[in-house]
């Protein structure tokens, strides 16, 4: 529909269990928010605006709409303009939620429907066609789209399991300055992990996702070598889990409402943001 602005809203996540290892991942949605806006236009260029970050790459925008025009007969461009709160390149799903807010959008823009399978396929797609992910981030797309806790194998593109979790618990996120992306990642010390990993999966299936979150942050941040410091100050104050989120830096806390400030008070001897969320279990709109 040319010259008629449409709209998606879709959260982002954070990690339960990094897929980057053994192919299959878990993560969890939180209440942080990316807006996407699609216009169509009689031109035959796409400009993109990312407004939170305009030093951030517009390929996976540009992959978005490509993949969705190529199920339209319609020749055009369009304007894609982006809104978010999630830190960009901090291990917290900006990603997966810009591309599955723009898939929604265009797909409101084409008036096109698919089922949610098919959304996030594309979304997946989106992100491998533009370099942002290796494994194909399925776990933290469904987490962004659907909400709630899931479970997947990336390698067979399989959403194993989704459950809704208790929403009254607090999440804490410890977000350095620096960027860390997925796509400059080592691995070449995580085989030796991959029997644990695969354990962690196991009690995140059977929905011990707060055990699996602190087990799995604690062996990637050593693959990754990165800090744990915020992981293991917040257990110390009685988070009721902790753990690196994606490849870092960022770390998450989930935890009671009466030991927030506890936590928080231990963070501010680190540099780096602290922000509040929830835990999310509706779908992206």
């Amino acid at each position: 529909m040319i010259n008629v602005t449409t709209k998606s809203n879709v959260h982002g996540a954070i990690s339960i269990v990094n897929a980057l290892a053994t192919g299959k991942g878990s993560a969890l949605g939180i209440s942080l928010e990316t807006t996407a806006e699609v216009l169509l236009t009689s031109e035959s260029n796409v400009e993109v605006i990312i407004n939170n970050d305009k030093s951030e790459d517009t390929n996976l925008a540009r992959e978005c709409f490509k993949l969705i025009q190529d199920h339209s007969s319609e020749s055009c461009g369009a304007k894609i303009s982006v809104n978010s709160d999630i830190p960009i390149g901090r291990g917290l799903k900006s990603s997966s939620a810009a591309a599955s807010a723009i898939v929604l959008s265009c797909l409101k823009a084409f008036d096109l429907t698919m089922n949610q399978n098919e959304i996030l396929d594309l979304s997946v797609q989106a992100s491998k066609n533009a370099g942002v992910t290796i494994t194909g981030a399925l776990d933290d797309t469904a987490a962004c789209l659907l909400g709630g806790l899931v479970v997947t194998d990336n390698s067979s593109n399989s959403l194993l399991s989704r459950k809704t979790v208790d929403d009254d618990y607090s999440i804490l996120l410890h977000v350095p300055e620096h960027k860390n992306y997925t796509r400059d990642v080592d691995l070449s010390n995580s085989d030796k992990f991959e029997e644990s990993i695969d354990a962690i999966i196991s009690m995140a299936l059977n929905g011990n996702y707060l055990n699996a979150m602190s087990l799995n942050g604690m062996i990637f941040s050593k693959i990754l070598k990165q800090s744990d410091a915020a992981s293991i100050l917040a257990l110390k104050s009685n988070a009721l889990s902790a753990g690196l989120s994606g490849t870092g830096p960022s770390v998450a806390a989930i935890c009671n409402s009466d030991t927030k400030s506890s936590i928080i008070d231990s963070w501010k001897s680190l540099d780096g943001d602290i922000i509040t969320a929830k835990i999310n279990n509706d779908e992206g709109l």
